[in-house]
């Protein structure tokens, strides 16, 4: 299915539920990840990677750490949490 693609958008990931913690997040993140990342081995060298679901960050790392195929920078994530997370605790400390 990425054969021929010059732009993936990675949109779906595993959504937080109630009475969840992080770690189960990203465990269940982590598996759909590794998955799309075997996928990515038919991929172009060349196509550009952008990881939406969230923990994008996260997500985007794992991208890349298991599919060594795809240049790094060409795997990113379109997210402002960690952003505005360090924004926070600056604005505190300040």
């Amino acid at each position: 299915m990425f054969k021929d693609a010059d732009v993936i958008v990675f949109i779906g990931g595993f959504p937080r539920k109630k009475g969840m913690e992080r770690k189960d997040l990203l465990d269940m993140n982590k598996k759909i990840f590794i998955e799309q990342s075997k996928a990515l081995s038919v991929a172009k060298k060349t196509v550009k990677c952008v990881v939406v679901a969230n923990p994008a960050n996260t997500n985007a790392y794992i991208l890349s750490h298991f599919n060594p195929n795809i240049p790094k920078e060409n795997i990113t994530c379109l997210t402002r949490l960690d952003h505005n997370r360090a924004i926070s605790q600056l604005a505190l400390k300040t």
